[in-house]
């Protein structure tokens, strides 16, 4: 679980500077480090011993997080996430 808690906390990381620099106008929002970042939690979920239920929630986050390529759709995800992350901590 600790491995997982700290790939979402860079995901998280990644999606706060993204939204930060999607303010600035001359910025583009750039996925590309949150598609990785998604690869990897996706393979993390697959090996790690988290229930069934923790494993669908991850995949389907994970699955939507490459699609935020706007700045509204970066701060849902980052929502999301936050959801996420409560469900995490209350299991």
């Amino acid at each position: 679980m600790n491995l997982l808690t700290k790939i979402l906390d860079q995901i998280e990381n990644e999606l706060t500077k993204q939204i930060s620099l999607s303010k600035n106008k001359d910025e583009k929002i750039s996925t590309e480090k949150l598609f990785q970042q998604s690869d990897i939690l996706n393979n993390q979920i697959i090996s790690s011993n988290i229930s069934k239920e923790d494993k669908l929630m991850l995949q389907k986050f994970s699955s939507t997080l490459v699609q935020g390529n706007t700045t509204r759709g970066l701060r849902y995800e980052k929502q999301d996430l936050e959801r996420v992350l409560s469900n995490l901590n209350d299991n």
